[in-house]
């Protein structure tokens, strides 16, 4: 003869999971399978990519700055932008044109290394 374990925690749970179902079947509840998700979802909890722009305006909401958007006062704040937004990029990387009607900001970092660090604090929107 050989004897059955003692059941505990997470098995008693799905026994009496499956009773319950069981019992559900007897009584003649509908069988509804949840509906899945197709669509992304977006969840603003830090881990997602942010773009320079929103994480720009992020940071200055954040803070309560309120501040022109064009381009020269973009360029002529980059080093505080940066030191704020990227401190490990600060010095390294310069801001060399701000094109105010799309917003596109382009940059030139001192070293190949310094260029793939943009490329990971930067995501373009």
């Amino acid at each position: 003869m050989t004897a059955v374990p003692a059941l505990s925690g997470v098995d008693l749970a799905r026994q009496a999971l499956l009773a319950a179902r069981e019992e559900a079947r007897k009584n003649g509840a509908p069988k509804k399978q949840p509906t899945r998700r197709t669509g992304p979802t977006l969840r603003r909890d830090g881990r997602e990519p942010l773009g320079l722009a929103a994480a720009i305006t992020m940071m200055m909401t954040e803070r309560g700055l309120v501040a022109p958007a064009t381009g020269g006062s973009v360029l002529a704040q980059w080093e505080t932008i940066l030191a704020v937004a990227a401190p490990e990029l600060a010095g390294h990387v310069q801001a060399v044109k701000f094109a105010v009607d799309t917003g596109r900001l382009d940059v030139a970092p001192d070293a190949p290394a310094y260029a793939t660090k943009t490329r990971w604090c930067v995501v373009v929107d």
